[in-house]
């Protein structure tokens, strides 16, 4: 079996094709029988929920929901452009924390924010000397839509892969831009069971947790167990120290003496896992590319859809080349894959065969192709620097956290 070419791509992006799906088998990589870690929720569960297989119906838990792997996904190929050389390139916008005194946030990329172009962080810095979203590129970004998703295109390509919604702004429409995602992604564990634990820390000090009372101190520590030496409440009596839900005074507040949790969700065993990959081709024909005279042309549109979609399946799988290790102690191995072209009629999906080699030339052939149909497409990389007032608000935050009074 050949590997997808880019006329048969564009071909199913024209009218032939309503997805494009890559479902891969995993298997937890200690092993069968081997515990998996779901995330957890509030109230410390996980998701689970029983699902239709053939047949069947299963339990199942999820162990990386849509958000979680656009967010993998996004990372991978972020790693990818910023290899040297890079081994994928596409525009993108990044706000420059460095040069601002803030190295601890590194150049952060649309890729690592979660609105994509339209989060607040990049509202709220500067382009040159005008804030982003007044500046020219900016105000193409603000007024774009599905109807218009030219300059979205041009200026950061996988906000049209992986949705992007302007809560904030305002638009010419009235609302700010918003744009579904195309591509959805999801790893789940196939007939699971729940385990259980009870997690215990042993202080190597051997101090219990009655043998003392902890109080708040203006010491290097912040703490004392020496009543005299503790900070006074407005009555004149020492200050027991307290943090979130633990009991007040206890060793345990400062990270010492034993610690005793409740019996809880432990982990699960499945069968095995499925991450189920799908790019909308249906939702990809949704978008529109007019030239700057509002002109639509269909080849045009056409070839817009067809990078978006090698992008997206670039994306696939250079994440799943960075592999599967979802949290601790939550590792899988991919066993098998199937890729398929669902139709665009009432016929059986067709299997496709489908490289990250080939879909990395599959890109670069896009890419050639778009800037042959007329769009400004440029791989550089725009750099903001953040406002006075995020800098403002980041300060006040680390001035709250370092003064206790946020956690």
């Amino acid at each position: 079996m050949a590997d997808l070419t880019y006329d048969e791509l564009r071909e199913a992006i024209r009218s032939r094709g309503t997805a494009i799906r890559l479902v891969t088998r995993l298997l937890p990589a200690g092993g069968a029988g081997d515990k998996v870690y779901p995330p957890t929720y509030k109230g410390g569960r996980y998701i689970t929920e029983r699902r239709r297989m053939g047949d069947e119906v299963v339990d199942c838990v999820l162990l990386d929901s849509v958000q979680s792997q656009a967010n993998r996904m996004e990372e991978a190929l972020l790693e990818a452009r910023r290899q040297k050389p890079p081994r994928i390139q596409f525009p993108d916008v990044e706000v420059d924390f460095v040069s601002a005194g803030y190295p601890q946030y590194g150049r952060l990329s649309v890729l690592q924010a979660p609105h994509r172009i339209a989060d607040a962080i990049f509202r709220d810095s500067y382009l040159d000397d005008q804030p982003f979203r007044k500046s020219p590129l900016g105000k193409k970004f603000v007024e774009s839509s599905p109807s218009n998703a030219t300059a979205l295109l041009e200026l950061s390509p996988p906000s049209l892969v992986f949705g992007t919604w302007d809560s904030t702004g305002l638009g010419t429409s009235g609302i700010g831009a918003r744009f579904a995602r195309v591509l959805v992604s999801e790893i789940v564990g196939i007939r699971a069971e729940e385990g259980s634990r009870a997690a215990v820390r042993i202080d190597p000090l051997g101090i219990q947790r009655e043998a003392a009372t902890i109080y708040e101190a203006d010491n290097p520590f912040g703490w004392t167990s020496i009543p005299e030496e503790a900070r006074r409440d407005d009555d004149g009596k020492p200050k027991i120290l307290k943090r979130r839900s633990e009991i007040g005074g206890r060793p345990s507040v400062i990270n010492h003496g034993n610690i005793l949790t409740d019996i809880g969700v432990g982990g699960v065993t499945i069968q095995y896992a499925l991450r189920t990959a799908v790019l909308s081709l249906a939702g990809l024909r949704k978008l529109f590319f007019p030239d700057d005279s509002a002109s639509r042309d269909q080849e045009r549109d056409i070839a817009a859809r067809t990078y978006l979609a090698a992008l997206g399946l670039c994306a696939v799988l250079l994440q799943e080349e960075a592999g599967y290790d979802l949290r601790s102690r939550c590792v899988l191995h991919p066993v098998e894959r199937v890729v398929e072209l669902v139709p665009n009629a009432p016929a059986p999906a067709e299997e496709i065969s489908l490289t990250l080699h080939s879909a990395l030339s599959l890109y670069q052939e896009a890419t050639e192709k778009v800037k042959g149909a007329g769009f400004r497409w440029d791989p550089q990389v725009i750099t903001l620097r953040p406002s006075e007032v995020l800098i403002q608000l980041i300060e006040r935050n680390f001035e709250r956290v370092a003064a206790g009074e946020v956690e």
